[in-house]
């Protein structure tokens, strides 16, 4: 018998309709993945193509000071400017941190915003991955709703730690995915892609066939072959849902599994990425929007305080992680996305956000760092049409507020939205998820 998940398929005496349902049923965080199928065909816009554009969304989890970033203030006091300095960009007059050395070199291929604002300054604010503080449907799961996909491949991964893996659920920015639209358009989570093996929950094959059926033992993906073509001739196959038959063929499909495998990848890129999660993160995004995935997510690291952008400074002198491990790996692994992507005449058509759920305050604390901060902050768009070397917005002289073009979260929403080639004006369905907000004009050419 050779299981997919929790499904058996007995094919040692043929092939039921029992069994097949069992395989298209295998779950998918909570819904079958055939269920997950049947919806997206159902609610996308299946005879008006939105276009090929995919999102790399990167979280970085704990909220990045902008400061030490891509908003510096080098002309303040200490006390704000913090110990870092700031260095020039290939577009007149746009200065970015020096620990940034390599995405500064790159500032014409993407933009900041530097007036994002909202009023949570708690980290289960879910403001920055819905658009609203109150709402938990990802923007993975809405484009998931109301755009067709690739349907030879997932719709809308997560790459990184979910409350899953162990970590408590403690707010609602845990419970971010499908939200009220169920978690048929939740993501397919990967907790960690460095490793030899990517353990892949809602994928994974395991073989155990009789010397009967096989006269020895063959590699797996001889036994995915050998059932891809069983299914194939099987009647109940022929005539079982077209839903059911999809799943089989993704849960069967080495396209898929290639996919997420970065041992296809040589060596020499995987260091371009850099030796660390996130640096082999964003090189299974690559690979996954290039294989026809429409949204990928990653968290930075882990939930563990020490891994995130929370830098308070109590738990490490200073800030000396943001030095030392933070935007040192962000740099490396970005600026290899975004030269890939570019590389391989993807850029155009995938956007690229980065953002956290806050900024950090303009004071340094008496631990020698900075506090969460949401009244002005910066994020990063780039590809999928977005004009590189544009900054829009400004913050005050001390980085604390606005002072032109604030930027609120829904705005934010809007412009991920229409930047993915959903109607921002027409189309009624993405009202719940941005209300009245336009997108940024100065990024989608509105």
């Amino acid at each position: 018998m050779l299981s997919f998940g929790r499904a058996t398929l007995r094919n040692c005496q043929g092939i039921t309709r029992r069994d097949v349902f069992q395989v298209g049923g295998l779950n998918l965080l909570g819904l079958s993945l055939a269920e997950t199928l049947r919806r997206n065909a159902v609610h996308a816009n299946d005879d008006k193509p939105r276009g090929d554009r995919s999102c790399i969304f990167i979280w970085l989890n704990g909220g990045p000071s902008h400061f030490e970033t891509f908003d510096p203030k080098p002309d303040t006091d200490d006390s704000v400017r913090g110990p870092y300095g700031c260095i020039n960009t290939p577009v007149s007059g746009v200065r970015i941190s020096e620990l940034l050395p390599m995405l500064a070199q790159r500032m014409e291929k993407y933009a900041v915003i530097r007036s994002m604002t909202h009023k949570n300054s708690g980290h289960g604010s879910t403001a920055m991955l819905t658009g609203f503080d109150n709402k938990l449907e990802a923007f993975g799961a809405v484009v998931s709703k109301l755009q067709a996909a690739d349907r030879a491949m997932p719709p809308y991964v997560h790459v990184g730690s979910t409350p899953g893996d162990g970590s408590q659920v403690t707010s609602n920015i845990d419970r971010v995915g499908g939200g009220t639209l169920g978690s048929a358009y939740g993501p397919i989570a990967v907790r960690d892609p460095s490793g030899k093996k990517v353990v892949l929950p809602n994928f994974s094959l395991s073989a155990d066939i009789t010397a009967d059926r096989f006269q020895q033992r063959q590699a797996l993906l001889d036994v995915v072959e050998k059932s891809r073509r069983e299914l194939d001739r099987s009647p109940v196959v022929a005539q079982m849902d077209t839903y059911y038959r999809r799943a089989i063929e993704m849960l069967t499909s080495t396209r898929v599994r290639d996919a997420f495998d970065l041992n296809k990848e040589q060596p020499r890129l995987r260091m371009q990425y850099g030796a660390n999660f996130f640096g082999q993160a964003c090189l299974m995004a690559r690979r996954l929007v290039e294989a026809g995935t429409r949204y990928v997510q990653i968290k930075w690291y882990d939930v563990v305080a020490f891994d995130a952008w929370d830098c308070h400074g109590a738990e490490l002198p200073g800030m000396m992680r943001m030095e030392q491990q933070l935007c040192p790996r962000l740099d490396q692994g970005l600026a290899a996305l975004l030269d890939d992507l570019d590389d391989r005449g993807l850029l155009d058509s995938t956007l690229i956000v980065v953002a956290g759920e806050f900024g950090r305050t303009p004071k340094i604390n008496k631990s020698g760092a900075r506090d969460h901060w949401p009244h002005c902050f910066s994020a990063l768009m780039a590809g999928g049409g977005i004009p590189g070397g544009t900054i829009v917005g400004g913050s005050d002289k001390k980085g604390a507020y606005p002072v032109e073009r604030p930027v609120s979260p829904t705005e934010f929403a809007a412009t991920i939205y229409k930047t993915m080639g959903i109607d921002t004006t027409n189309d009624l369905r993405i009202r719940p998820y941005i209300n009245n907000a336009l997108p940024v004009g100065e990024l989608t050419g509105d």
